[in-house]
């Protein structure tokens, strides 16, 4: 029940970013030559992208749920059972690498014939096939060798059954309960609250509402979303996004939001910065042609802020279920990062206008 919950969105970037890391030094150590440009590798036959498809979650989540289970039903002790657990999780990272750099270093010696389309895509359900097997080998190499159905059920004889009684009594406890709230909050009306717009005309600086097409983020259902720029500097230009969603009506942390055209651009790095009424998350993305942009932006969830999705999804959570209705914002703001003719940065500009930024945001 327990994997059954569907996360891992969270770690793609991460592994995305991991395992390039591990692949360019093993390209550079055989001889290909490559220049990186965020998850770009370049070489002379050609480009490759690390995508979020090249993240390895996928196998990632498939084969620590198989080291538990294999572990659970082939260890008795906690420690052996702990390490082919942890052995589960580090093999797939590292043969993800190993699979990367296989196919850009089959491309590079190919000359782009092979490993380029469809087919790497074969080539890494077989390769994932022969590292499930390894694990098997690994586990089978280590197993106690007297272990049964019997031990790993835990379920010896019928008085070992009577332990289960009070489990089962939580069980039909927490039915009940759920019952009880479920009918609670049903009875109560869902009123849907306005969703006050930001008010960017307290900014000193020239507006425009307008759609952008450059980073071109995406929030499904949101119920109102403010887009535009700002002009600074007369040349300068700093795009806006707010996304603003209802209790009940959209998601603000969901897997279909993107922050970012992924199509266009790729993650290259993120840290968390200090503004002075709260943190954001500067990220930085670079593009194909050499392009690099830099984004600022933070979860408002009424007079809280967040830049942790999973933090922000479990605050939402709890006032969902308490069956607190707040409004839930995205606050982002973007610009390019070619800092060698730019007056001003995009920290330097939120640090400036943070005051001002924050007369301009809605309060609960």
């Amino acid at each position: 029940m327990l994997f059954a919950i569907p996360i891992g969105e969270q770690l793609i970037p991460s592994l995305q970013q991991l395992t390039t890391n591990l692949a360019v030094p093993l390209l550079e150590l055989t001889g290909v030559p490559v220049y990186r440009n965020g998850l770009y590798l370049d070489i002379p036959e050609g480009r490759f992208l690390v995508a979020e498809a090249c993240s390895g979650i996928s196998f990632l989540v498939a084969s620590i749920v198989f080291g538990n289970l294999y572990a659970y039903l082939s260890f008795q002790k906690l420690p052996k059972q702990l390490l082919f657990v942890a052995i589960s999780v580090i093999v797939p990272i590292l043969a993800n690498a190993v699979r990367v750099y296989g196919i850009v270093l089959t491309g590079h010696l190919s000359n782009m014939e092979y490993a380029v389309g469809v087919d790497h895509i074969i080539y890494g359900a077989v390769f994932y096939a022969i590292i499930l097997f390894l694990l098997i080998v690994i586990g089978e190499k280590f197993r106690d060798e007297k272990i049964g159905l019997a031990h790993s059920l835990k379920i010896n004889n019928i008085s070992q059954v009577h332990n289960l009684a009070p489990v089962v009594f939580i069980i039909i406890s927490l039915s009940v309960g759920q019952l009880v709230w479920l009918s609670s909050i049903t009875q109560n009306e869902i009123t849907i609250r306005n969703i006050e717009k930001i008010n960017f005309n307290v900014l000193p600086y020239k507006i425009e509402e307008t759609e952008l097409t450059q980073w071109q983020p995406s929030f499904i259902n949101a119920t109102n979303q403010q887009q535009g720029y700002i002009v600074i500097n007369n040349e300068q230009q700093v795009n806006f996004y707010i996304a603003a969603y209802n209790t009940g009506r959209g998601e603000l942390i969901s897997s279909l939001n993107k922050l970012y055209d992924d199509q266009r651009w790729s993650f290259v790095s993120q840290r968390v910065i200090a503004l002075k009424a709260h943190n954001a998350l500067l990220v930085m993305l670079a593009s194909p042609n050499g392009e690099h942009r830099e984004i600022i932006y933070w979860y408002q969830i009424s007079d809280k802020y967040f830049v942790s999705k999973i933090k922000a999804k479990l605050y939402s959570t709890i006032n969902l279920l308490l069956n607190n209705q707040q409004n839930q914002y995205l606050v982002a703001f973007s610009m390019h990062a070619q800092r060698n003719n730019q007056q001003i940065d995009l920290k330097t500009f939120i640090k400036n206008n943070e005051a001002i930024i924050h007369k301009a945001l809605p309060k609960d």
